[in-house]
């Protein structure tokens, strides 16, 4: 699954000046260790015209649910996992597909779950889609191959792992 058109999009909302205007809510966290740092950031969610927009959301189109969790700062990781038949997965369902990214200066290069020797691995702790307030807690482990350029596959020789947890509110798209 190529998340590269949707995280392009989400980097440059969290870097634009627009964002830096608006009223930010913290709703919640991604903790990780990569290549000997630790790293620690934050969910956000704002208003955009009117409409709350999260860092942190769950999107259901055409029988498919899509979890999005991106790091509102600095340098982002991203958590996607996807869900087909079920708009209301929890702890049980089994993801379609899942991906990690850490964009460690910018879009590139940057690092991906993607094409990557080993598959991700995400428990979720708690997983409540069928509430008013959306919420998922839980841990990962993969292991991140460099993407150099935008366009360019993984490299499948410089891969190192990751692993974390998060805890966030999850605005519905």
């Amino acid at each position: 699954m190529n998340r590269l058109p949707q995280l392009i999009v989400a980097f440059l909302g969290l870097t634009s000046p627009a964002l830096a205007q608006q009223d930010l809510q913290t709703i919640g966290r991604i903790e990780a260790e990569f290549d000997g740092e630790v790293l620690s950031q934050t969910t956000v969610s704002y208003l955009e015209e009117g409409t709350k927009i999260g860092t942190a959301s769950l999107m259901t189109v055409s029988g498919y649910t899509n979890l999005s969790i991106y790091a509102a700062e600095g340098q982002p990781i991203s958590i996607e996992v996807m869900h087909t038949n079920s708009a209301t997965p929890d702890p049980t369902s089994r993801p379609l597909d899942m991906t990690i990214s850490y964009f460690p200066s910018g879009l590139t290069p940057h690092w991906t779950s993607e094409g990557a020797p080993e598959p991700v691995r995400i428990t979720f702790e708690q997983l409540d889609t069928a509430t008013d307030t959306p919420y998922t807690r839980g841990t990962f482990g993969a292991v991140l191959c460099l993407i150099a350029e935008l366009g360019d596959e993984a490299d499948t020789g410089n891969c190192k792992p990751i692993s974390g947890r998060f805890e966030t509110q999850l605005i519905r798209d």
